[in-house]
């Protein structure tokens, strides 16, 4: 893979996790307005929340249309990359960070969203009925 790639890819990833956080802060003040009944700022918070939503999607469809233009070799190494293979060299190195940041972030975001879903709808809660 080319530098070029790796720093696409890097970038992409970054621009993941600058999406997230911004929901995981939305999600934040969201278990806040709950906390004070606030009706007004919990439907204000949702349509916010929808943007970075949408914003995540993109990228997701940028990254896949990506990765299709790399060869099987360098899309496989990308993808041991991403789930936390050992990095080699600088290219490599920073991607994997940025990866492996992304993906903690996405994981404690998903934690949070689950424990609002759940206050929200209670036993209907989409969670509830993944289980």
């Amino acid at each position: 893979m080319t530098k070029g790639d790796w720093l696409d890819l890097t970038v992409m990833e970054r621009k993941k996790y600058n999406c997230l956080s911004e929901v995981m802060d939305l999600s934040r003040q969201m278990g806040e307005a709950l906390d004070r009944n606030d009706d007004v700022s919990m439907r204000i918070l949702v349509a916010m929340r929808q943007d970075p939503l949408l914003q995540l999607e993109e990228l997701k469809q940028a990254i896949a249309a990506k990765m299709e233009r790399l060869s099987p070799e360098d899309r496989e190494r990308a993808a041991e990359l991403g789930q936390g293979a050992t990095p080699q060299g600088e290219e490599e190195t920073t991607y994997h960070s940025q990866a492996g940041a992304v993906r903690r972030l996405l994981e404690r975001t998903i934690e949070m969203d689950e424990r609002l879903n759940r206050r929200l709808a209670g036993g209907d809660s989409f969670y509830a009925q993944k289980k």
